[in-house]
């Protein structure tokens, strides 16, 4: 199959101009030569593969996105929410972090399970939110666990500074206020973008907001939060090192009842800070990684996809089909490569963003979540088989 520009546009009598354009005017793909004398036909509706090319491959796997992330993540995700003081300040924050790393990992499944049912509504019209309710449903569900993954990560960050910096404890009593920011900005996010039907298939094989849109209405907001906590993070580590940094030249040999208040107020607060580092450096690398990740993706998003763009393809895809007839096709695609994302960079940026769910559970998982689980375990079984009333009956005998 090979573009015919200067065909009649499916279901009217208008033609392409010879310079020929990616799409058609009605958003279809262009007019189609047959190369089998057997598809000919008078361009009928019937008859397909003499009109439109089929709605198109996925450019980027994206269904290797969080498919193998989601097994060990979806084990910690659980254990977050069933183990015994995981629902407790601050190992809520990481509980309501993976809940959303895991909704960013399941995406997966609606490719998974018919990837062209994603792209196109037809066997010519890519999907939209409005000809496609798996596509608004899937792409709704995208955009709102990624702005949420932003939101408890910006949460996790500034926990740290609190607890670190200023010793403070202040979002243990103010959970309300994080569920009100942490899931309702999300929604908002979600409910703007398929409130003006922005949510479509482009690339890849998951729906999202259109190119045109998607700074604004969803990177823009996500930055809002990311790069804040990006510089509160940076001003945690620099206290952290400062902290460090004193603790080599002081001696800790001197006794408290030597030091003047204030040196002894240095002292516990380095102490603090210490203790601080050894208990939460794994929410910290978590952090940093998950930041990283969102600016290194959006950064590509931003620089790299716009050269696929029909408008931008136009003409290097004229000249490549041309080439074909003259040149072999390696030939071709050298010379049609430059005007498009590199494929390393693409798969980088794939990667790097679908692997924040092994990261996570590689940052958290210790093993005594698998001596937690015995325990936990262990007590349904104790109290499955009545054990519970008899060890209370011998508890009441001893204190009577």
């Amino acid at each position: 199959m090979i573009p015919q520009c200067d065909g009649v546009i499916p279901g009217t009598t208008q033609t392409v101009p010879p310079s020929g354009i990616l799409f058609q005017p009605d958003d279809k793909c262009n007019a189609l030569k047959s190369p089998s004398p057997g598809t000919g036909g008078s361009g009928g509706s019937g008859n397909p593969s003499n009109h439109t090319t089929r709605c198109i491959s996925p450019l980027i796997p994206d269904t290797m996105r969080n498919g193998v992330t989601n097994n060990p993540h979806f084990f910690l995700m659980i254990s977050y929410i069933f183990l015994p003081d995981k629902r407790s300040h601050p190992s809520a924050l990481i509980l309501f972090f993976s809940l959303c790393v895991f909704l960013f990992s399941a995406v997966v499944i609606f490719p998974l399970v018919d990837t062209n049912a994603m792209q196109c509504f037809d066997e010519y019209t890519p999907s939209t939110q409005q000809n496609n309710l798996k596509c608004a449903i899937q792409g709704g569900m995208l955009i709102f666990a990624s702005v949420a993954t932003c939101a408890w990560c910006t949460a996790l960050i500034l926990n740290l500074h609190l607890h670190t910096v200023w010793n403070s404890a202040w979002f243990a009593k103010k959970y309300w206020l994080l569920h009100l920011l942490c899931w309702g900005f999300p929604v908002a996010v979600t409910a703007i973008a398929l409130g003006m039907g922005e949510v479509r298939w482009e690339f890849a094989t998951l729906c999202l907001i259109s190119q045109d849109k998607s700074s604004q209405m969803f990177f823009y907001p996500m930055a809002a939060m990311i790069f804040p906590a990006f510089l509160v993070h940076c001003a945690t580590f620099i206290h952290i090192a400062r902290i460090t940094a004193q603790a080599g030249v002081d001696s800790e040999t001197i006794s408290r009842s030597t030091l003047s208040a204030g040196a002894a107020a240095v002292i516990s607060h380095r102490r603090h800070v210490m203790m601080a580092i050894k208990i939460q450096w794994r929410a910290a690398a978590m952090a940093i990684f998950a930041i990283l990740s969102v600016m290194f993706y959006w950064l590509f998003y931003f620089l790299q996809l716009s050269k696929i763009k029909p408008e931008a393809l136009k003409l290097p895809v004229i000249e490549f089909v041309k080439c074909l007839y003259t040149e072999s096709h390696d030939v071709c695609a050298d010379r049609l490569a430059p005007h498009l994302p590199p494929y390393g960079l693409m798969i980088a940026a794939e990667f790097i963003i679908s692997t924040i769910g092994t990261i996570n559970f590689i940052v958290f998982f210790r093993s005594t979540l698998l001596r937690e689980w015995g325990d936990w375990f262990n007590s349904i079984v104790y109290l499955c088989g009545g054990k519970r009333r008899q060890k209370q009956e011998q508890e009441q005998f001893f204190v009577i």
